[in-house]
């Protein structure tokens, strides 16, 4: 069912006059032939965890049960239809799912001694699927190297800290960027974090060649644990915060990274970090209208930055909303079943997708379907 939703006029105007290298660009259709779907992890109403497919007219195309809770989801290039989901930290599996025919094409499992953060990228240059680890005897951050082809482990390289969560890709493809967020973990005790007086986040590359940590950065409080992170088609990293400190401490949540010496806060009022409750759950970058959205569930908040300057630009209300993709336009999605359009060219003309007794996790990707 698609039902509409409005942006204001007036927070459209301040998106739309704030990015200001596309004043008077319109939003792009696709005018290719090929069919994009999203694709997420989800929980029923009776608590099993599945992984979904659905295009974009709300149109439920596939969901494959999932052993545990699920987290972030990436397509699979040159495969069609086809996207890895990772469980969800402390996980110990990985599934290739065919969406075009609901079924797991492959299962991978974390090693002895090892378990996934529930994130991971395919680099197509090299053939490899790198995700972000565990050494649990250690508590050090790993980032393994899969053969893309077979999933087998090719090697597993220091991650350059402690909890590395989400990584990235840089435009020269020859490079990652990690999200170390400090906080070490204990499969025997899964949610709990062990290490929050001593954490050290940092944000670091790596070449993919060698796996050598080539340049790190860190924040001067270190209880802001860099989570999620997205990059822009020119190398700006742009990262969310989560807090560990005391509830009441007032703390910006995001930081941008371009080549520079330092990392770089965000710029907005207090009032607008004060809103957010210390804690960002996906980032996702529209080069086009150089706009970066970041999702805020536990303020019920889609949240807008210029990606030009790093300022707030707008906020838009979307209750549990946390996972966001980008095909040709945004999108986010819900932990209350819904899906919904962000920035329409006319703002009137948002639509919502609503999933009856779904709930959607907190990552989405768009994957192409043929």
């Amino acid at each position: 069912m698609i039902t509409k939703i409005r942006l204001s006029r007036r927070k459209f105007i301040a998106i739309a006059a704030a990015s200001s290298a596309v004043a008077g660009v319109t939003f792009l259709a696709n005018k290719s032939t090929k069919k994009n779907w999203l694709v997420s992890a989800c929980t029923s109403s009776e608590g099993q965890h599945f992984v979904a497919a659905f295009d974009l007219s709300g149109q439920l195309i596939n969901q494959v049960k999932l052993p545990a809770r699920g987290h972030d989801v990436i397509a699979i290039p040159n495969k069609p239809g086809h996207a890895l989901v990772f469980a969800r930290r402390p996980g110990m599996f990985a599934l290739e799912i065919n969406f075009v025919d609901g079924v797991v094409v492959k299962e991978i499992h974390a090693e002895i001694g090892s378990h996934f953060y529930g994130h991971g990228i395919i680099s197509s240059e090299s053939n490899l699927l790198i995700t972000s680890e565990n050494d649990i005897s250690t508590g050090q951050g790993q980032l393994v190297f899969r053969d893309a082809s077979n999933y087998q482990v090719v090697e597993r390289f220091a991650s350059g800290g402690i909890g590395p969560h989400q990584l990235a890709l840089m435009p020269d493809r020859r490079h990652l960027v990690i999200a170390n967020g400090g906080i070490e973990t204990h499969p025997a005790q899964p949610r709990k974090k062990l290490n929050l007086d001593s954490m050290k986040p940092n944000l670091a590359y790596m070449e993919i060649s060698s796996g050598k940590i080539i340049d790190s950065f860190q924040l001067n409080n270190h209880q802001l644990s860099i989570r999620h992170l997205a990059v822009s088609q020119k190398g700006k990293v742009v990262a969310g915060l989560q807090y560990q400190g005391v509830k009441t401490d007032l703390v910006p949540l995001a930081i941008s990274h371009h080549g520079g010496d330092k990392l770089n806060y965000l710029s907005a009022e207090n009032n607008v970090w004060r809103k957010l409750n210390q804690y960002t759950a996906s980032v996702c970058i529209d080069d086009v209208h150089k706009l970066v959205a970041i999702s805020c569930p536990r303020a019920d908040l889609i949240t807008y930055w210029s990606l030009s300057d790093d300022s707030f630009i707008a906020s838009e209300k979307l209750s549990d909303g946390a996972g966001l993709a980008f095909s040709n336009k945004l999108y986010a999605s819900s932990g209350k079943g819904r899906v919904i359009e962000l920035l329409a060219n006319d703002p009137s003309q948002h639509k919502a997708m609503n999933f009856e007794g779904m709930r959607w996790d907190n990552h989405m990707a768009a994957i192409v379907a043929g």
